[in-house]
Order: C-alpha cells, then structure tokens, then sequence
C-alpha cells in the first residue's frame, strides 16, 4: 500500500469534494491506459483495479491506494519523489510517501475490516440511488455479488470457493462523499470476511462494494 502525506498551501482550498476526482485523474495520467478502461465481467459490468481512500483536515491530506498490480503502487510513488504531487492545478507541499505492507498470509482464511462500503439500489420511478446501510439483508447480496463479479473479470475466472461477507457494527449516521458534485452516501462499518486468500487480497487491493474509484469501498485490515 502506498501512503501518502501531503498538504495545499493554504486551508482556504475548498477541494475537499473535487479530491476523488483529481486523484482519479492523476493515477489514470500515470497509468496504463487499460486501467482507464477497466475489466468487464460476463455480466457487461466493468470494474477496476484499484482503490483509495483519501482523509484531510484542514489543510493536510493523507491519501492510501492499493492495486491489484502491485507495481502501480510503486510506480505512483516514484512519479510524486520525482516530480511531486499536482492535482490538476493544484501543487501540494510537505509531500512525503511511503509503502506499507498488506499481504495475507496464504492460509488466511478469513479477516476483520473496517470501511466506508458503497452499495445501492435505483428506484424504477425517479431512477434516483437508494443508498443501502450495512445491516441491511440487501447490502450484504449485493457487495457479494460485486466481489464475485469482481475476481471473474480480474482472473479471468470464476471464483469456486465460500464468500461470506458479515457485517459486525456500523455507525448510526451515515457519511456523504462527492464525486463530480454527486452525492455517495455510506456507513462507516465493520465486517468479518470468510474467503479464500487470493479473495480476501483481492478485496485488500481493489475494495469492497461499488465506487471504489470514488474514495469509497477501501478497506482497513484489523485481523488477518
């Protein structure tokens, strides 16, 4: 996983909501263009990759992204030692970088996660998002069938063994993040997770849910 630390030169950069978008924009430049472009299941639906979460407060920002390929992250990491990190227009300053490890073991066989896990459903009469919370039997189905639709587009193959996705807690309130001045809304949770290993990196590397190219879905290990 790489890390990253960086600030804007003044608080009074109102970016918070055009930050999803901006980092988007800035791995894909870096990136090949497949990455863009995505894998597509049997189903027709597309997926990507990569994941990141991205936290500030006020003027400092720490960012995590995670890939599949694990080259990108080193890759990313060089291009910000290089040549810093600009978002757009936007020059950040006191940037630094590091890579931490997140590898499960071989014989893991389940873990604990924590994370803002984006799932919803489109009303058929104003064709607007229903946002999903995760005590609901919905959400788990539908987080299910993303990860499985997930693996077959990134391997290349069906995924033949058990998936159990259990959320264990989750806040009251939910968080709204924006992306492209639409609104996502998730709920901090926990889950435990039963799968096999080449399942549980891949939910490490690429997140949990839908939206996961819109600082959603990253997943924070606390047992594996």
């Amino acid at each position: 996983m790489l890390h990253i630390v960086a600030r804007t030169p003044t608080s009074n950069l109102l970016i918070q909501r055009s930050m999803a978008k901006l980092f988007q924009s800035f791995l894909y430049s870096h990136l090949p263009d497949k990455e863009h472009e995505g894998y597509k299941s049997s189903s027709g639906k597309v997926f990507k990759a990569m994941n990141f979460r991205i936290r500030y407060v006020e003027e400092r920002f720490e960012i995590d992204f995670v890939a599949f390929d694990k080259s990108y992250e080193q890759k990313i990491a060089l291009e910000i030692l290089k040549n810093g990190l600009q978002l757009g227009k936007i020059h950040f300053s006191d940037v630094s970088v590091s890579m931490q490890e997140r590898s499960l073991s071989r014989d893991t066989t389940y873990m604990e996660v924590r994370g803002y896990v984006c799932a919803a459903l489109q009303n058929r009469l104003t064709k607007r998002k229903i946002f999903l919370e995760p005590g609901d039997e919905r959400h788990t189905r539908i987080v299910t069938n993303n990860a499985l639709q997930k693996y077959e587009a990134l391997f290349g193959r069906p995924y033949e063994g058990d998936l159990h996705i259990m959320p264990l807690w989750q806040t009251p309130k939910p968080k709204t993040f924006w992306y492209e001045k639409s609104p996502y809304v998730a709920w901090l949770a926990r889950y435990k997770i039963e799968a096999d290993p080449s399942m549980l990196q891949l939910l490490l590397d690429t997140g949990l849910g839908s939206d996961t190219m819109k600082n959603l879905g990253f997943l924070e290990l606390l047992y594996g």
